[in-house]
């Protein structure tokens, strides 16, 4: 029997950030560091460094130009399978330039309008993960994958949920709600309200939450989502902790974090979701594997850009 495997749906980056602080008197260029981050990528490389299981794909379409090639070999390198990746010869990497402040919070310009990333789940991609669904027994995506595609994309990438939900796979996603990418709230409300629907997991950010849907606190936001009809449902409330609720739990159960001095709160969320989903695969209960996810998000934190050096993984 075939290991069912994880796919990760999303876009990977340039990431560019400052090797060094600036200081207040401080006019020279500053030297850059360069690495390669997107939400779901940065959920892909920690669940895979968290999971046993076998086959996590990354799943997205770069170019073929040198920084792609560079691209698709750190994919690699990080042990995440890049057989399922689209090209589109002429495509180019998005590019986004972050900066944090003294208490490590972050912050984001960006250049991806003409990411390749946006050309993924043509109809020739598409059909391709289609024929393979029954290989899936996790599909990962966020709010943030459906905002950069175009509707005809959406609607493949929701099908393909359907497909390995029908074949007995988990569907996990995180709104990582980002009104700039959108239209309108209104677009970014439909496009969420559908995932949701096709949705097994859903691992969501009170703040994020609250400005698309109005949510007033967690619980709300975990009895919306419940009622959307997701059965298993994590509210992340940073460094609070988080709210858990899943079936057979009864009431929701609180989850509190270690309180650490971040230097750069980048992939916090998204590591969160890592090491969850990779505890529930591996038979955690919800409450441990937001156990986990707390634990490795404040590690995450103290270390600058999204994907820390694997020897300063914690324990699990």
């Amino acid at each position: 029997m075939t290991t069912p495997q994880a796919w990760f749906i999303g876009e990977c980056m340039i990431e560019l950030r400052p090797a060094q602080p600036l200081h207040e008197d401080q006019h020279m260029p500053r030297a850059m560091a360069q690495s390669f981050s997107g939400d779901v990528y940065n959920t892909a490389v920690y669940f895979r460094r968290r999971s046993t299981q076998a086959g996590s794909q990354f799943i997205s379409a770069t170019g073929d130009d040198s920084i792609s090639v560079s691209l698709r070999r750190e994919i690699a390198r990080q042990n995440l399978g890049i057989d399922l990746i689209a090209t589109h010869p002429g495509a180019l990497p998005g590019l986004y330039w972050i900066e944090t402040n003294a208490a490590g919070e972050r912050s984001f310009l960006y250049w991806r309008q003409q990411s390749a990333a946006r050309h993924m789940l043509d109809e020739t991609h598409a059909a391709a993960l289609m024929q393979q669904a029954a290989q899936c027994g996790l599909l990962y995506f966020s709010g943030i994958t459906l905002a950069i595609l175009d509707n005809a994309r959406r609607l493949r990438l929701l099908d393909l949920a359907q497909a390995v939900r029908a074949h007995g796979g988990w569907v996990a996603f995180d709104s990582n709600y980002r009104p700039r990418l959108w239209q309108s709230r209104d677009e970014a409300l439909h496009w969420t309200r559908l995932a949701l629907a096709h949705a097994s997991h859903a691992l969501v950010t009170l703040d994020d939450e609250s400005a698309l849907h109005g949510d007033v606190d967690a619980q709300a936001c975990l009895q919306r989502t419940r009622a959307a009809g997701v059965g298993e449902v994590v509210v992340k409330l940073g460094e609070k902790g988080c709210l858990v609720q899943a079936a057979g739990m009864g009431a929701a159960q609180a989850v509190a974090t270690q309180k650490v001095a971040a230097v750069d709160t980048t992939a916090a969320g998204d590591s969160f979701n890592a090491a969850y989903l990779a505890a529930r695969r591996q038979g955690a209960s919800a409450i441990a594997a937001a156990e986990a996810g707390c634990a490795l998000a404040a590690s995450v934190v103290m270390h600058p850009g999204a994907i820390m050096p694997p020897e300063a993984m914690p324990a699990f």
